[in-house]
């Protein structure tokens, strides 16, 4: 057996996207993705406790940050924004996400 990933502090909401293994460690904030070859990459760092992800349908990576309660969306060149504010939304505790085909658009 071959070891993937070490040194997580809380991996979590792991995912298999675009050929890599893609995953939240709550403990430092950190996305990661890596593959038994290439090894470990942080694709993005957020505020806070990444508490999930997932992708638009574009390809851009969103991922909540559960203590700032927003969804952050990571652009082609590397900048983070604001993609959703969750703090405006009913309630204060948020955990899964999940983004339709087209895209949450109706």
């Amino acid at each position: 057996m071959r070891t993937v990933l070490r040194d997580l502090v809380f991996g979590e909401s792991a995912r298999w996207h675009a050929g890599r293994l893609w995953l939240c460690d709550w403990g430092t904030g950190e996305v990661l993705r890596t593959t038994p070859t290439e090894g470990r990459e942080v694709v993005l760092e957020v505020g806070s406790y990444p508490l999930c992800i997932d992708w638009l349908p574009d390809g851009r990576l969103l991922a909540v940050s559960g203590g700032e309660a927003r969804v952050v969306r990571l652009e082609p060149d590397g900048s983070v924004v604001t993609y959703a504010d969750l703090g405006l939304a009913t309630g204060d505790r948020w955990n899964e996400i999940a983004v339709e085909p087209n895209g949450w658009r109706s």
